[in-house]
């Protein structure tokens, strides 16, 4: 088409010359020359271009003329002019064969290399390795030194239920945790620990102001005080506070619990959320971890605590106080008396404040237990007490909010230092000063104080060091003032 366009423009300036041809002016046919002469340059070129191979979009320029003589618009024009090449019949079938080999190697991959569940799970554990040292202990079949595992605990949790729209989900979670046989042989159990059904009543999608409000059924750690809702790999010292571990309320219980909060108040520049009220309502079996009820009687926990509502700047912030308290019936039998509602109550009262990097944090616990005084052939009241004060002072960026919201590689967490101090003072029986705890085998009211240092490798690892020093009110030949040394590694997953 180019080219008899072309053809024609040359025919009327042609025709046109040859009418002038007899015009006298010089000039007008001096120009008429030098056009002619350009139509015939610009037919050559075109001549050269129709000739060249149809691969790559490429200006060919004469040997006379230069390169820069061409602008990007001229070049542009002649990749258009030229088109795209087209693909053979060999390429489009090593494009399939390269498709189809990468869809079987992933294919392969997720079969052989991925755990697939029907419903979204995650797998998460917590293992703990423990060094103990005591420098005078008189206890029976008790090694002074000895390395031991203090927790491992595996464990999968997700969703059976997602509700997009509104965050009501329907979640679940089951773990399974090693604990020791003091049997004399070298066997372990690998018991149940939370097997438990949760579902959100009110929406979690609608923001951090949107009060909280969900239902648990099953297996679970109970809502009582601070260390016993901490989950293993959260516990801020190497071991747990006395009086909430020996009066069992570290046992997990199975039951029903609602959990929820109101009034949340919300520091959006600092992502801090503080609910003015929590609470806590239930009732479990009260007669401990995998096993069935023993009597018709049910343990009926609550739970409320108040946090003042504070900006994230403010020198109150994550000041805490709350309250705890279980009535619960349990199963008494032996030197012929048996009782299926005997008492065992608990009340606690309990303040937290952690105002990083410093925090403080105290516990009261009360335990009322009825047991069977086998010397009167009674049933008496055991009643226990016990107090938890902890302080800490962390060196480093790591639980901050500033920190915590900044992109990270995944191996990247920044180191923190921990160290804190914990006095622990626990009372099995107020009515009787030499009263022997069947739980701790301990006699009387003793104190621990406990020095300590937590080392954060990253954000799942620590290093622990604990010095605890035992000072007991009754000294016997199997319970002296004595001074333990504990070393801990923890890594979770």
């Amino acid at each position: 088409m180019k080219k008899t366009s072309l053809n024609l423009a040359v025919a009327l300036i042609l025709s046109a010359t040859s009418q002038l041809s007899f015009a006298s002016d010089a000039g007008l046919q001096k120009q008429l020359s030098s056009l002619k002469q350009q139509i015939e340059s610009l037919q050559q070129r075109l001549n050269a271009v129709e000739g060249q191979p149809q691969t790559k979009a490429a200006v060919v320029a004469p040997v006379n003329d230069s390169i820069e003589s061409y602008s990007s618009e001229d070049i542009e024009a002649s990749e258009l002019a030229t088109g795209p090449t087209p693909a053979t019949s060999d390429d489009v079938e090593g494009l399939r064969a390269d498709v189809e080999n990468y869809k079987y190697d992933q294919s392969r991959q997720y079969e052989r290399q991925t755990v697939k569940s029907a419903r979204d799970t995650t797998l998460f554990g917590t293992v703990q390795l423990r060094a103990n040292l005591q420098d005078n202990n008189t206890a029976p079949n008790t090694p002074k030194s000895t390395f031991d595992v203090g927790t491992a605990l595996l464990g999968v949790r997700g969703n059976l239920f997602k509700d997009y729209n509104e965050g009501k989900n329907l979640d679940y979670q089951a773990s399974f945790g090693y604990s020791k046989r003091n049997d004399g042989s070298n066997n372990s159990n690998f018991n149940l620990l939370d097997a438990y059904l949760r579902y959100h009543v009110l929406s979690t999608n609608s923001g951090l102001e949107t009060a909280k409000l969900n239902l648990t059924l099953g297996q679970q750690l109970l809502p009582f005080g601070l260390d016993v809702q901490s989950p293993e790999d959260l516990r801020p010292t190497i071991s747990t506070a006395t009086a909430p571990t020996y009066l069992g309320l570290f046992t997990r219980q199975n039951g029903l619990i609602v959990r929820g909060d109101a009034k949340p108040f919300v520091d959006y520049g600092a992502n801090y959320r503080a609910p003015l009220f929590e609470y806590a309502i239930g009732v479990t079996n009260g007669n401990g971890s995998n096993k069935t009820d023993d009597n018709n009687g049910k343990d009926y926990i609550g739970r409320v605590a108040f946090t003042l509502p504070v900006d994230y700047a403010s020198w109150l912030r994550e000041f805490k106080v709350g309250a705890s308290y279980i009535k619960g019936e349990a199963k008494l039998s032996g030197s012929g008396i048996s009782d299926n509602k005997a008492k065992k109550d608990r009340l606690g009262f309990d303040i937290y404040y952690n105002h990083a990097p410093f925090g403080v944090t105290y516990e009261y616990l009360q335990g009322k237990t009825d047991y069977i005084d086998t010397a009167a052939l009674a049933v008496k009241e055991a009643k226990a007490e016990g107090h938890t004060f902890t302080a800490f002072y962390t060196l480093g960026d790591q639980f901050y909010n500033s920190i915590k919201s900044n992109a990270k590689f995944d191996d990247f967490w920044p180191k923190s230092i921990q160290g804190y101090y914990r006095y622990d003072s626990y009372n099995p029986n107020k009515n009787q000063k030499d009263y022997l705890d069947s739980a701790s085998g301990r006699i009387g009211e003793y104190d621990i104080h406990s020095l300590g240092l937590n080392l954060f490798f990253a954000q799942t690892t620590k290093f622990q060091l604990q010095l605890n020093h035992y000072i007991y009110d009754i000294e016997a030949a199997a319970q002296k003032d004595s001074n333990e040394l504990q070393a801990q590694f923890q890594y979770t997953f």
